[in-house]
């Protein structure tokens, strides 16, 4: 993640001269957040971005890269899975590209995925995340547990499964991107897709923050209070979070596109 001041003026030279600033994201940390955090401000402040607007959509992006890393975490966990089945049923010599095959096929995922257990998957998956927030907070860990992250996160990198994020600005609209090497499976995508419609039919009726009581907000781990809180940012600005917020997956990698139109967030 950025760094430093100098860094800062980087970020807005690219986006002077090339209209986009991209940074690779390894885990979400007090420091990230902070570096992230500072470099709106400066962006804000260069292209005569309106303040008021500043903390929402940081707030924004902040939720939806950690979404990102969720996902990535869950999916690391879900090619594990496949592995343990894998070894049971196919030549050991063959099951790193019986995995590449399954993985890279939308087809072959869909099927294979009915042969894992989600509730395993999501509780290892809070547990990795519990971790990394213990570690973040500065709470004390064991030697098994911080081995255990070590081990994860060194599984990460082996598997090259990262999250680019980017700010684009454009005359009519500035862009954030948050892209992570995870694909949606189809029920995932489908109950995000069903919750965020709940969310607009609240808003239509004027009252989109009842979304977030107990009875309405889905807490699954793949379509919860993250992707919520990033629509209520734009339904507070009178825009409609489907037109401007899209979430796809294209070739094994699932994209995230946060746009605001220019003369909605601009100070002129």
């Amino acid at each position: 993640m950025i760094t430093g001041e100098a860094k800062i003026d980087k970020v807005v030279e690219y986006l002077r001269s090339k209209n986009v600033a991209i940074f690779q994201v390894n885990a979400l940390t007090r420091n990230g957040r902070d570096e992230l955090m500072s470099i709106f401000s400066r962006v804000f402040m260069e292209f005569q971005l309106n303040l008021e607007y500043l903390f929402n959509i940081y707030s924004a992006i902040v939720e939806v890269i950690f979404n990102g890393i969720k996902a990535n975490v869950k999916y690391l966990l879900y090619q594990e899975e496949l592995r343990q089945k894998l070894i049971h049923h196919a030549n050991p010599d063959e099951i790193d590209e019986l995995l590449e095959i399954i993985l890279n096929e939308e087809a072959l995922r869909e099927f294979m995925n009915r042969f894992v257990v989600p509730d395993k998957i999501k509780k290892n998956t809070m547990r990795i995340l519990k971790l990394e927030e213990n570690l973040r907070t500065g709470r004390n860990l064991s030697e098994a547990e911080i081995k255990a992250l070590q081990d994860f996160r060194a599984k990460l990198q082996k598997e090259e499964i990262t999250i680019f994020f980017s700010i684009g600005i454009a005359p009519h609209q500035v862009v954030f991107s948050v892209v992570n090497d995870s694909p949606i499976l189809k029920k995932d995508l489908a109950r995000i897709l069903k919750s965020r419609e709940l969310h607009y039919q609240l808003y239509k009726e004027g009252r989109s923050t009842d979304y977030f009581a107990v009875e309405n907000i889905d807490t699954t781990e793949s379509a919860g209070l993250g992707i919520a809180m990033a629509d209520e940012v734009y339904y507070e600005m009178k825009l409609d979070p489907r037109q401007y917020f899209t979430i796809v997956t294209e070739e094994g990698r699932t994209r995230a596109l946060l746009r605001f139109p220019r003369e909605r967030i601009s100070m002129l």
